[in-house]
């Protein structure tokens, strides 16, 4: 638990946005290494060097902290571009890159932290809010919510499965484009999704 946020930062004068960021990367540290329900406060006021009532100032609460942490992961404007039209690709591409680093991905806060009623009410609303209602807006044809709703179930089992088995390399890559960016594609033009090209 604590001991997965040690060593903690030394105290410094930062500024206030700066401030907020140590505490954002501490929160994403610490809740990736152990989970939501594992994790203190004052655990992660040491890792960032700063007094725990400022996690309260700039996030609200330990909630509020979480939710921002994970938030991104979902967010729909960190993970697509403009054209509607190779969406499926982008989006395909921007999950499965890998990560710098090790045990401070998102995923892996949402996946120890699954057992929290908490956590998962947070990442519920990072999902619905921050990229499927945003991406059914984008959406023609029908049924644009259930649509979104799939394009993200597929996006986060990929994510998972990712997280179990390992990053990807270029070329396996490639190869999961090839074969697996069509189907989301066809599910964001609302075609058919059976008349994805084969081979």
């Amino acid at each position: 638990m604590f001991d997965s946020c040690v060593p903690p930062q030394c105290q410094r004068k930062r500024s206030a946005p700066a401030t907020r960021q140590a505490i954002l990367d501490a929160a994403r540290h610490c809740f990736s290494a152990d989970g939501y329900d594992q994790v203190g406060v004052r655990e992660i006021a040491a890792r960032a060097g700063v007094d725990p009532a400022l996690i309260n100032r700039y996030f609200g609460s330990k909630e509020g902290l979480f939710s921002e942490a994970i938030g991104g992961k979902f967010d729909l404007r960190n993970l697509a571009g403009d054209d509607l039209s190779t969406l499926g690709e982008t989006l395909l591409r921007a999950i499965c890159k890998k990560k710098p680093g090790n045990g401070h991905d998102p995923l892996n806060a949402l996946l120890r932290s699954y057992g929290s009623e908490v956590a998962r009410e947070k990442l519920r609303a990072a999902m619905v809010h921050g990229f499927v209602e945003p991406l059914a807006e984008r959406l023609s044809g029908p049924n644009p919510r259930e649509r979104a709703e799939l394009v993200g179930s597929t996006l986060v089992g990929i994510l998972i499965y990712r997280a179990i088995a390992g990053p990807l390399n270029d070329e396996d890559l490639e190869r999961l484009v090839t074969s697996t960016a069509p189907y989301i594609q066809n599910i964001i033009d609302g075609l058919p999704v059976r008349s994805v090209a084969k081979g």
